[in-house]
């Protein structure tokens, strides 16, 4: 019979494969003390990834099994698996329980919600080509990540991004960085709504979220929005508690006697 951990749920197993690939991956800092005491955010190359895709099937619910099914391109599909498999393994080393055991379950939003633990967590996956999750037990959290590249289209939506008490921020940019700080506005906005629970249902101008900003959760809480460091191909932010320590690490493939020796960064 599997042994049961600290948190009610079944522990390790044995690992091979895409678990141990990813125990190389982990930042020197081991992943449940950074969100005990702050945020910590995996981001993830998919296409690094992909050998390990049939594996990262294997480790998914079936409901997960289910949204993957539904994508429409055979890339789609393996892009999804392999974000939801590695955001398992990710919660799987805060939590000390196999991947497959996470009890994480998605609201009608789509989001993905912890049941029966004190830590909260959030996803974003630009596409087929990265993802970003987030795991902390300070309080809400949402993270967002796009490409660089969307900055090209970002004037097309700036009406329905901008609220009147930003356009100063973004005027500030000047004209050949307006398509960059318009981005960086919705990574912002985006992160924070999915911090408050709330996702899509609101419109993105109906508040402004400068960097560093405070804003009231549905609760009564405070999130901090800021923007975090993911490269010069990513846009990013977190929203979370404010104050708290955030730690960013890329998760590169490595064999597990490797652990550690990723670039791992505070915020």
């Amino acid at each position: 019979m599997l042994a049961m951990n600290s948190h009610g749920l079944p522990g390790r197993l044995p690992v091979s494969g895409l678990t141990a690939t990813f125990l190389g991956a982990r930042p020197a800092s081991a992943i449940d003390e950074l969100a005990a005491r702050g945020i910590f955010i995996g981001l993830v190359d998919l296409g690094e990834w992909h050998p390990w895709v049939d594996e990262a099937t294997r480790l998914l619910s079936p409901d997960e099994r289910d949204r993957v099914a539904r994508c429409r391109s055979p890339a789609d599909r393996s892009a999804l698996a392999l974000t939801y498999a590695l955001h398992r393994l990710l919660l799987g080393q805060a939590l000390h329980c196999d991947a497959a055991a996470v009890p994480v379950a998605r609201d009608e939003a789509g989001a993905p919600r912890l049941l029966g633990c004190l830590h909260a967590t959030s996803l974003s996956h630009a596409g087929r080509r990265a993802a970003a999750f987030a795991i902390t037990m300070t309080g809400p959290v949402g993270v967002d990540l796009e490409p660089v590249t969307r900055t090209a289209i970002m004037q097309e939506l700036a009406d329905w991004v901008r609220h009147p008490a930003d356009a100063d921020g973004i005027a500030a940019s000047g004209e050949g960085g307006y398509g960059q700080a318009l981005l960086e506005l919705w990574v912002r906005k985006e992160a924070f709504l999915k911090a408050a629970g709330v996702g899509m249902s609101r419109e993105m101008n109906t508040f402004p979220a400068p960097d560093k900003a405070l804003l009231p959760l549905p609760d009564g809480r405070w999130s901090e929005v800021r923007l975090i460091e993911a490269g010069p191909q990513w846009v990013a932010a977190i929203a979370g508690t404010p104050g708290v320590p955030i730690h960013c690490a890329w998760l590169h493939p490595r064999p597990a006697q490797q652990a550690g020796q990723n670039h791992q960064a505070a915020c």
